[in-house]
């Protein structure tokens, strides 16, 4: 057993428990009689078809904790008065949602009055600002992924399919699913993958947030799953793009199909008993083109192999060819399951669970333009489970107690589409020829033949493996608890515990080491027949084998391993085992409700034992020279850190339509994981060995990110069928993780050069304005907007955007200038418009409409001008100055010009009829209904997305054209890069354009 999780347990017995992120609401109000208007003590006030209820006191006031967020219908009865039930209570985590009675008096013994509660157009309650999406909202919004849908929020900018809250870096929004975090600690994105249709809730917290919630600097998404209904239900949603082959590029409605076929199910209800209930949803996606981008296809025939390495008689004529409108290689396939199993015992049990298994393709550097004749395709295999337990007792009127325990495992694994896993086949000249039957054959024993050179772009053969192999996981087994007491009317009082304690394993290696099993004398340089056979140190370095809780060969360790000469004398290396951080919180948190004011007060306590190790000396470490590493001696173990911070929030009800708030906060959040674990080999190849041509700079020692919060907010009822929250915020963020270059500290120093090393030295300051509107449903219709200004600015967008400054010898950015990823304006309208079946006659019953537009002021960039001269690579000449810092020349301060406005339309049209106890719902959803070509990113040496700036000036390009080919080198330099962005794809990773026109057409059975 491991030994952290007996220390977690006995620390969890010391006080009482809580956990983070909370998934549960309240519900309270008061019962007066509706002739005196007297209060009713004694009345029992229960939530139908669950063991949750109170009783009024004296003055007629009640109050319901734990209610799990969701939909309920609430009764309360009297003995000489009448039953009142009030239908659809929706409550929302961490908000107490006030439902009143006037009860009547009656004679008759079984007098019921039934009412339908309306949300509240203005949550007194909240003393933040929020987002909030119900289950029957994402329902009907027009587009499906769930950071496409976060991204219509306030406050939030989706960009290059990264989510940045208020300024924010990517790494610094938290993902909660069921109060529990499911991201994945290298990069702080989410890895459990979640349907809508599974959701009861969705929170966006851009602002402030109680104590109980931690690990998250920029904002909090978080997730609440359905609970099994009342009665059976079930519901099977099928959908697909298209009814043709994509690869023909053949055109519906003037629009392409890309291949996407999804079948979507749900199914809930009691099991047993009704104090037992279920709930299931799952997914199944196949994506043919996960990329869906605009391109255009092209034929290039009879092209001959110019590849000098190649000999002149074997250099073949080739043909290439691509489709229209479809992106090969390409392919995404998941299956999502996402459950609960609710107790409604004396101790209520919940479990639930996440599973995500998927398969998507990974073309090396998304050259997918120049791998058409390559069959051979890399992919990525992702595996996520998440469990979670929920036990709660009362323990007297108004409180409970409640414990919670998760585990969560997160892998992910490079694979091959001719030898999946086995990467030691990857290079096998034998293994191929067998899988192809002969029809690739390599140049010899463990090489494939050279790609293709065609008029400078390089292609690949077919059976041109993948050069890098990896695999990694991250799993932690997570306690907590609260205790939860309602004292008197007016303070809710939160007091616990959460821990989390991790296991981080990594290994990497380059196939082609295989190479050295060969025949001894097979090549010029020395190999040895087999794996074992091979010194530990050729294996090492010519695999560029990095490792942490994985041996040198990629096998499971889970402590420190040393390799040795065969005499056992000469230390040759070692990897560590793997990394187990440990997370633990404590907090507590006072929610203080009265008439005129509520306030939430709380501090929390964060301990991080991040499991890392800093330098005792960086700028002259001790080294094994016989391995070219960092001796066990140059480390000392880094220290836990604690860190308090306190938070307050604050709403002042005015009047029942008119609330101000404000918040202030302290919050912490460690660096992600890939800034901060690197394999003893990466330290020895980078510090010890150096002269390594711009490899990505390491970290070690780091400490967590901290950032001061505030914000003032307005929310305003209008006309008792909508509302607005306008807010004001302003953030500093101190301790941002930079590069700085590590020179050694004397002439006798154990350094060879210099390394780039990342610290914790950055900061930025984030400002703005969120708007968020909203019109319940009138007159069938129901509109929500959402309107941001942000002003973010820093003096570095990531942790290494100044590397290529540094390692050139530039000077580092020193002036704060707004990110790149900041938008000054973003917006989104989302109008439905919906009748029920059986209302409107015959044509407009069960009919709804959803349109969402969107709209971006673009993000900065830096316009530059590109000097002539030096080496030109023709295929990505157009684009090589943006990662180069001496091939460019600013010419405005940084970031001083700024992309294009975007705009994108959305459109779900869909009508629902009843057949007996059936419904089914047939729909269309169009994505970007105009088909506008939305410039997302442009080059920084023209602002445009067309014209890279290298044919379009001969100074530049002349020389090359006349190299290349002349007119036909220009043709494909036109259509491939131009026309195909496909070098900017490749060496910027991102996209020029917004996705083109997507129709879906499917169809739902409910029963």
């Amino acid at each position: 057993m491991d030994k952290r999780i007996l220390w977690v347990f006995i620390i969890l017995l010391i006080p009482l428990f809580l956990y983070p992120a909370g998934s549960v609401g309240k519900i309270s109000g008061r019962v007066i009689d509706k002739e005196t208007g007297e209060p009713l003590p004694g009345v029992n006030i229960i939530i139908e078809g669950y063991n949750l209820g109170a009783a009024t006191d004296e003055n007629g006031y009640y109050i319901i904790l734990d209610v799990p967020a969701g939909v309920y219908s609430l009764r309360a009865s009297f003995i000489g008065y009448e039953t009142m039930i009030v239908k659809d209570v929706r409550v929302i985590t961490n908000l107490t949602t006030e439902i009143n009675f006037k009860l009547s008096r009656t004679t008759l013994e079984f007098k019921e009055v039934v009412v339908t509660a309306q949300r509240p157009l203005v949550q007194k309650s909240a003393t933040y600002s929020m987002s909030i999406a119900t289950g029957e909202e994402l329902e009907n919004i027009p587009i499906r992924n769930i950071a496409n849908i976060i991204g219509t929020m306030a406050g939030v900018v989706y960009q290059d399919g990264q989510i940045h809250i208020r300024g924010g870096r990517e790494d610094e929004v938290k993902f909660f699913l069921n109060g529990v975090p499911i991201v994945d600690p290298n990069t702080n994105q989410q890895v459990v993958y979640v349907i809508p249709e599974a959701l009861e809730e969705l929170q966006v917290l851009t602002g402030g947030y109680t104590a109980d919630v931690g690990g998250a600097n920029s904002g909090v998404v978080s997730m609440q799953l359905r609970s099994g209904p009342q009665k059976f239900q079930a519901m099977v949603d099928l959908r697909t793009d298209g009814f043709s082959d994509p690869e023909e590029g053949k055109k519906l409605l003037n629009t392409y199909t890309y291949g996407h076929k999804r079948g979507i199910f749900t199914v809930g209800g009691p099991l047993l008993s009704n104090n037992i209930k279920f709930f299931l949803g799952g997914e199944y996606v196949d994506l043919a083109d996960r990329a869906v981008r605009f391109s255009k296809g092209f034929k290039f025939e009879n092209l001959v192999d110019m590849n000098p390495q190649t000999p002149k008689d074997q250099r073949d004529t080739v043909t290439v060819e691509y489709p229209n409108g479809f992106t090969p290689h390409q392919k995404d396939k998941r299956l999502t399951l996402n459950g609960t199993l609710t107790f409604d015992l004396p101790i209520k049990l919940n479990l639930g669970f996440a599973y995500t298994d998927r398969r998507y393709d990974v073309e090396d550097g998304n050259r997918v333009m120049l791998d058409v004749l390559n069959d051979r395709v890399p992919y990525n295999d992702l595996n996520s489970l998440l469990l979670t337990l929920k036990a709660t007792k009362v323990l007297k009127k108004n409180s409970y107690i409640e414990f919670r325990a998760s585990r969560f495992s997160h892998s992910r694994e490079r694979g091959d589409s001719w030898f999946d896993h086995d990467w030691k086949k990857w290079y096998d000249s034998t293994a191929v020829a067998e899988y192809t039957d002969g029809e690739v054959i390599y140049r010899n024993a463990w090489r494939p033949k050279y790609d293709y050179v065609l008029h400078g772009f390089p292609f690949e053969r077919n059976g041109t493996p993948n050069d890098f192999y990896f695999k990694r996981n991250e799993q932690y087994i997570g306690f907590a608890g609260d205790l939860v007491t309602q004292i008197g009317l007016h303070h809710e009082i939160k007091m616990g515990v959460d821990s989390r304690l991790w296991t981080v394993r990594y290994f990497d290696i380059a196939p082609s080491v295989m190479i050295y099993t060969a025949e001894p004398g097979t090549y010029s340089f020395e190999t040895y027949g087999s794996i074992e056979k091979v010194p530990v140190n050729v294996w090492i370095q010519s695999g560029y084998v990095d490792a942490y809780g994985y041996d040198i060969y990629g096998n499971e360790i889970n402590d420190k391993k040393y390799y040795y000469t065969s005499g056992g004398d000469t230390l040759l290396g070692y990897v560590d085992g793997p990394r187990k951080p440990v997370e633990l919180a404590f907090y507590v948190n006072d929610k203080m409700e009265y008439d005129d004011i509520i306030i939430n007060a709380g501090v929390r306590m964060d301990y991080f034992d991040t499991d890392d190790k800093e330098l005792i000396d960086p700028a002259s470490p001790a080294v094994i020279k016989t391995a070219v590493m960092l001796a066990d001696t140059a480390w000392k173990k880094k220290d836990p850190v604690v860190l308090i911070s306190p938070r307050i929030g604050v709403s002042f009800p005015v009047t029942e339509a008119t609330v101000f708030y404000a918040q202030y906060g302290k919050f912490y959040q460690m660096p992600s994981f890939q800034n901060m674990y690197f394999s003893t080999y990466t330290f020895g190849r980078q510090i010890v060995q150096g002269g390594y041509y711009y490899i990505n700079p390491i970290g070690f020692g780091l400490d967590p990110i901290k950032t001061t919060s505030y914000e003032i907010g307005f929310r305003q009822a209008l006309g008792g069928v909508a509302s607005i929250d306008i807010t004001g915020f302003y953030k500093n963020v101190k301790g941002l993780v930079q590069v700085v270059k590590q020179l050694p500290s004397t002439p006798v120093s154990t350094l060879t050069t210099y390394y780039d090393r990342l610290v914790n030295g950055d900061f930025a300051t984030h400002k703005g304005l969120e708007v968020r509107f909203n019109l319940r449903r009138w007159n069938h219709i129901l509109a929500q907007i959402h309107y941001t200004y942000t002003d973010a600015e820093g003096t570095q967008s990531t942790s290494t955007s100044a590397h290529g400054a540094l390692y050139f010898n530039s000077q580092m950015p020193t002036i704060v200038r707004p990110l790149e990823y900041s938008q000054r304006h973003t917006g989104s309208i989302n109008l439905d418009y919906r009748f029920k079946v059986g209302e409107g006659g015959p044509l407009l019953s069960g009919l709804g409409i959803n349109l969402l537009f969107q709209f971006s002021s673009g993000h900065p960039y830096t316009f530059v001008t590109v000097p002539a001269g030096g080496q030109v690579d023709p295929y990505v000449a157009g684009v090589d100055y943006m990662l180069d810092t001496r091939d460019r020349w600013p010419l405005e301060p940084i970031n001083s010009s700024v992309t294009p406005w975007t705009f994108f339309t959305d459109l779900r049209i869909d009508k629902t009829v009843r057949l007996g106890g059936i419904e089914a719902t047939f729909y269309v959803i169009v994505n970007n209904l105009t088909n506008r070509k939305n410039v997302i990113n442009v080059f920084w040496n023209t602002g445009t997305p067309d014209d890279d700036g290298f044919l379009s000036d001969p100074v530049r390009s002349q020389a090359t054209i006349n190299a290349y080919g002349g007119d036909r080198y220009v043709e494909m330099y036109r259509i491939i890069n131009l026309g195909n962005g496909q070098a900017y794809w490749d060496r910027v990773g991102a996209q020029l354009y917004g996705s083109p026109r997507q129709i879906h057409f499917g169809v739902k059975i409910t029963l």
